[in-house]
């Protein structure tokens, strides 16, 4: 038996826990998290405020009655307003972010202002969807990384009026694939993940984004505080990295969005 192995059998037995009696206190913060991407599809976007959890799986705290806008090339002026009042959810006036232009995103909140550019890349098209047979005649996507871009794939599965849909079910799923053309060991080595499995007939909308490269450092750096943590070659914890000004967290991001549908069929 070597010195190593001496060594690390000494340290398991001779060390010790020493219990904490105390409970921890949350720190009641009036950190500003904004959640924002702005797409090309003509719709009222999303723009979410809330300040942090104060306790393990809490619930959002919202940050309602800012003043929120989103201003095109410093011309076009859309105003977003909170529905429903409360939900720190406010939706823009319908709109298209379009490739080629910048986007100001301005937020007035407890008499502070914060603010954010962003413009979006262009989008690669999108591969023929692949799934496979996962045994009782349940299927299971098969994702990949295409093209030469970063993206992620939004998935939605869902299978109403179908025999394995029972009453009161809710018969839906998500799953987002993120493909930012990074090599991280963690991302490798992550903690797997239950099978999403679903039955033939269901319908999958498929929704791609395109991934700036500043947007790309943030994804990848919230990956490796959550999906792709537990693994054994976790990094050290460290701070999300924002674009926000004055103080706020999260991210304003513009995206090229493509989509399609697919009808799953049975495959021999």
């Amino acid at each position: 038996m070597n010195r190593f192995a001496i060594y690390l059998m000494l340290l398991i037995l001779f060390s010790c826990e020493e219990r904490i009696g105390d409970p921890l206190k949350a720190i009641d913060s009036d950190l500003l998290i904004v959640e924002a991407v702005l797409t090309n599809e003509k719709m009222s976007h999303k723009i979410k405020l809330s300040h942090p959890y104060q306790e393990l799986n809490g619930n959002d705290m919202p940050a309602s009655g800012a003043n929120v806008v989103v201003i095109e090339g410093n011309k076009k002026v859309y105003n977003a307003v909170e529905f429903p009042q409360g939900s720190g959810n406010y939706y823009t006036d319908e709109m298209t972010a379009v490739f080629g232009k910048q986007y100001l995103l301005f937020i007035q909140y407890a008499g502070k202002d914060f603010f954010a550019v962003a413009g979006s890349v262009p989008v690669e098209p999108m591969a023929e969807l692949q799934y496979h047979k996962a045994g009782g005649g349940l299927y299971q996507l098969q994702l990949n990384d295409y093209g030469e871009s970063p993206n992620y794939i939004d998935y939605h599965v869902s299978w109403p009026g179908t025999p394995e849909c029972q009453t009161k079910a809710l018969c839906e799923g998500r799953l987002i694939y993120y493909d930012l053309k990074t090599i991280d060991v963690n991302s490798l080595f992550k903690p797997d993940k239950e099978d999403f499995l679903f039955p033939v007939n269901s319908i999958i909308i498929r929704r791609k984004y395109s991934v700036s490269p500043d947007y790309k450092t943030y994804l990848r750096s919230v990956l490796s505080e959550t999906e792709w943590r537990g693994g054994i070659f976790d990094v050290q914890r460290e701070n999300v990295p924002t674009d926000l000004s004055n103080g706020a967290v999260g991210f304003f991001a513009v995206s090229t969005v493509l989509s399609d549908t697919t009808i799953i069929t049975e495959k021999p």
